[in-house]
This record gives structure tokens, sequence and C-alpha cells, in this order.
């Protein structure tokens, strides 16, 4: 029996000469790979396309639950949704990318459904297609993931000098791992206690975006034991101005 379900894709892999491995982050299953045979041979004739798999696309897929540890199938898909500024927009399509990293990261956590952190990832991919302004868009996007997995910074005491990135709270004295002082740490709390709308109301230099950007990989390295630095992380920081 085949069921319907949401999907964000993530990843691809190729296999083979014309087959491809995909990562999806599913409503109803949480995260589940894919096996897409002969997708990518030309001769055949397919319901089911690369382009649909591009990163985060939002998907409606027909498939079962996926045995543990083994590779599912799909029946059919069809986008859920279909960007109407992402695809033309290099600077969103390279945030795309990089997000798409983080969350793989983060659901391999999980093993089971959360539904609602997908239907905040979902709202939030809506909201960046819908905004002409990215501001800090991913930034304040993977400190606000963090609530859902249960490491979501502790900055009760803004008036301490340091946050502590290894514990997750404010600091009156120097920590001795990793931490955040002065305008970087003033731009940390000014994201984790604003609004999502309200992102891209500040501006920052691109050495001063690295620097935030920079501060929540090393975050997320502290808090989940298998996460490592986006691939994308360069590209993203060469084009973000």
């Amino acid at each position: 029996m085949h069921t319907s379900t949401e999907a964000l894709a993530l990843t691809t892999v190729k296999y083979g000469d014309s087959s491809l491995i995909v990562a999806c982050y599913t409503k109803e299953y949480g995260l589940q790979s894919y096996m897409l045979k002969g997708i990518l041979n030309s001769r055949t004739n397919k319901k089911i396309t690369k382009s649909l798999f591009e990163p985060l696309s939002l998907l409606e897929l027909e498939a079962p639950k996926n045995p543990t540890e083994r590779l599912g199938f799909i029946k059919e898909a069809k986008l859920h949704y279909p960007y109407q500024s992402i695809p033309f927009n290099l600077i969103k399509k390279t945030l795309l990318f990089f997000l798409a990293e983080v969350i793989h990261q983060v659901v391999k956590e999980e093993q089971e459904a959360n539904v609602e952190l997908y239907s905040f990832l979902k709202k939030r991919m809506l909201w960046l297609d819908s905004e002409d302004q990215i501001g800090l868009f991913h930034i304040k996007l993977m400190l606000d993931i963090s609530e859902f997995i249960g490491f979501y910074p502790n900055i009760t005491d803004k008036t301490a000098a340091y946050f502590d990135l290894e514990t997750g709270c404010m600091s009156q004295s120097k920590p001795r791992g990793a931490f955040l002082e002065g305008s970087i740490k003033t731009v940390w709390i000014q994201l984790l206690g604003m609004k999502f709308d309200n992102v891209v109301g500040i501006k920052l230099s691109r050495v001063e975006k690295s620097e935030v950007l920079d501060a929540a990989i090393m975050y997320f390295k502290l808090h989940l034991q298998q996460f490592k630095s986006p691939r994308s992380t360069k590209i993203l920081n060469e084009i973000f101005k």
C-alpha cells in the first residue's frame, strides 16, 4: 500500500551510470532515502525527473515508509509548490544548497518524523520565495532549528560579556572553550530575540556575516556529534555580500 506524504528534497548522489539515490525529509516518516533507477537515462520515458529533486524543493510523494536502513522507492512524485523566485535568484539557490546540507545532517540525528519541524521548514521556504530581501535568513533559520532539536541557546542574561558556544549559555567570565564577544555576540543575541520577519533589518559587513555564520556552524558542531561544515559554506560566503 502506497502512502502520500509531503517532502523536502535534500541531497542526491549518483548511483551507477543512470540512477540516483535521493534523500528527502518527509512530513510523515522523517528522513527517507530512495533509489531512482534509470532517472538519468535520456532514452527512458520518465514520470519522475531529476529536476524535481533540487535542494529543498517542496514535493508530494507517493511512497511507503522505508524498511529500516534500506532504500525505498517512489511510485509518483510532483511539486507540491513550484517556487516563483528561488530558481531565478543565485543567492537564494545557493542558500538552499547550504541549508539542505545543514538540514540533512540535523535530521539524521532524528530517525522519527517531526511534523512541527517539517511545518516550520516549509513555512520558511515559502517565506524565502516570497521575499525580496534575504538578510541573515540562513543563520536565523539555523538557530531556530536548534529549538526543535533541543539545544537552543540560553540568552537569559543578555548583559553578560560572553556567549559560551560549548554550554549554549551567556557567561560573565571568559569561557575556556569557543565563545562569542563584542559585536558578534550582540548580533547573536539580536537574531535569537527577534521575530523571523525582522531578520532583514540587521545590516552587517561581509566579514561580519561570515563571522556570525561561522559561529552558527561551530555551535552546531559542538552540539551535534556528526555535524560537519557544509561544503557550500565557502561559496555562500563568496556571493553573500
